[in-house]
């Protein structure tokens, strides 16, 4: 930031700058789509077999579930469909779109302070609230 700007930038700047480049992140962004390392969803097959496991059936007991081989034998493909969600919600929030209502920068910074500001929502981020502990 410091080639950009002289002291460190507002929230807005930021947007403004990431407004103007929006193609540009939003090639890089797509990028992972198309990665095979990188897991948008858990594929059908795995979640089978992870729930197999869990409930401690045995990986035998396949053959006795419905419509399991077309799922196996299909190689569980998931679409991308995930990814291509997250992608659309980044284009939109790059054109300033928010729930649907174009938004100046300025409002839309200030939307996105008040989300990340939201009790609610930074409740959902911490790990302490989580049922397990």
């Amino acid at each position: 930031f410091s080639l950009l700007f002289s002291s460190p930038p507002t929230p807005r700047e930021v947007m403004e700058v990431l407004r103007a480049n929006k193609d540009l992140v939003l090639t890089i962004v797509e990028v992972f789509i198309h990665d095979p390392l990188y897991r948008w969803a858990l594929s059908p097959v795995k979640n089978l077999l992870a729930q197999m496991e869990q409930s401690g059936r045995d990986l035998g007991d396949l053959d006795n579930l419905p419509g399991t081989f077309d799922l196996i034998a299909g190689g569980g493909n998931v679409s991308n469909a995930d990814a291509e969600r997250a992608i659309l919600k980044v284009k939109e929030k790059l054109e300033g779109l928010e729930n649907g209502e174009r938004k100046s920068v300025q409002g839309q910074v200030q939307q996105l302070l008040r989300e990340a500001q939201d009790p609610d929502n930074l409740s959902m981020l911490y790990c302490g609230w989580g049922p397990w502990l």
